[in-house]
């Protein structure tokens, strides 16, 4: 069983692997089953999955795939690079900072407990969901939700400043943003042509296409103009199990995961489709749309900001 761990969940995350079959449907039980046991808490607490849940839930997305990114920029070089081309900068000398404090380093894990508590995936999710619950359950406390949203902006807007200086290739970000207009605005006239105005719904695909046109933009596109991703000399490559088999099928045709982006759009139409046509209750539906969103928003927004940093 111990080389069963290490093999399959170690093992990966230590020699940057990405994902395998085995891990990936672990990581997707622990999280229906804590999305579960978190629905029946809002339930019976009687939380309502309204527009104030929603910010908070998806400042604290934003909070989490930022951190990764800063870790990434730290694990790569790009941060260590902007140092040496830039010494003496006050920029420079808070990214020296942070590189010694060795606070966002990609951390060797050896025991379920370095992956819980690790700035990379998956010990992220944790440690911003917890924080997530923490907040929701004070604010509830105290009836006050709609302040939920700025603890968590208030946590990202620092990683995010740490960022903006290494934001050299937003040509990319530029085409990850068209693709993803074009996907939502055909959401929503498809959507109202079936007779369904729930913004929700065509946010559902909003949050998929960030995630299928980042994938595709950075592997078939940013990869054959910036060979040179990273100090490391590595180009970028599709971590996970599903979405790689999808691209590899295609790869044929030049443009595989294009054709990624056209299905995570495609799927997450029908899935927000057969949601408000059969979810009878409202704080069930939002739920349900939140969740999908969030299987969508976390990853999209964290490699569309790998690659504009070249992280």
């Amino acid at each position: 069983m111990a080389d069963f761990f290490t093999d399959y969940f170690l093992e990966p995350i230590n020699s940057h692997a990405g994902y395998n079959l085995v891990n990936t449907l672990a990581y997707a039980l622990i999280a229906l089953l804590f999305a579960y046991g978190i629905y029946l808490a809002l339930k019976k607490y009687k939380v309502r999955v309204g527009k104030e849940f929603f910010l908070a839930v998806i400042s604290f997305v934003l909070l989490g795939s930022t951190m990764r990114v800063v870790s990434d920029s730290v694990d790569t070089g790009v941060m260590g690079k902007y140092v040496m081309e830039n010494g003496g900068s006050a920029v420079a000398g808070a990214y020296s900072a942070i590189l010694s404090s060795h606070l966002y380093d990609y951390k060797q894990v050896s025991n379920p407990l370095d992956i819980v508590f690790a700035l990379h995936s998956p010990g992220i999710y944790f440690m911003v969901g917890g924080l997530f619950l923490l907040t929701i359950a004070v604010c509830c406390r105290f009836s006050r939700l709609q302040y939920a949203k700025f603890v968590g902006l208030a946590l990202w807007l620092p990683n995010f400043l740490l960022l903006a200086p290494m934001m050299r290739y937003l040509i990319y970000g530029a085409v990850v943003l068209a693709l993803v207009c074009f996907a939502y605005f055909a959401s929503k006239m498809l959507f109202k042509r079936f007779g369904i105005v729930s913004s929700l719904a065509a946010f559902v695909v909003l949050a998929h296409s960030i995630d299928g046109a980042a994938t595709f933009t950075v592997i078939d596109i940013y990869n054959k103009f910036e060979p040179a991703c990273t100090l490391l000399n590595k180009c970028y490559f599709e971590q996970h199990v599903l979405s790689n088999a999808i691209g590899q099928i295609f790869a044929f045709t030049g443009v595989g995961f294009l054709l990624y982006f056209i299905v995570k759009a495609a799927f997450s139409f029908v899935a927000a489709y057969f949601i408000c046509r059969e979810a009878q209750d409202e704080n069930e539906r939002n739920y349900l749309f939140l969740l999908i969103i969030v299987f969508g928003l976390a990853p999209g927004i964290r490699d569309v900001l790998r690659m504009v940093c070249g992280a």
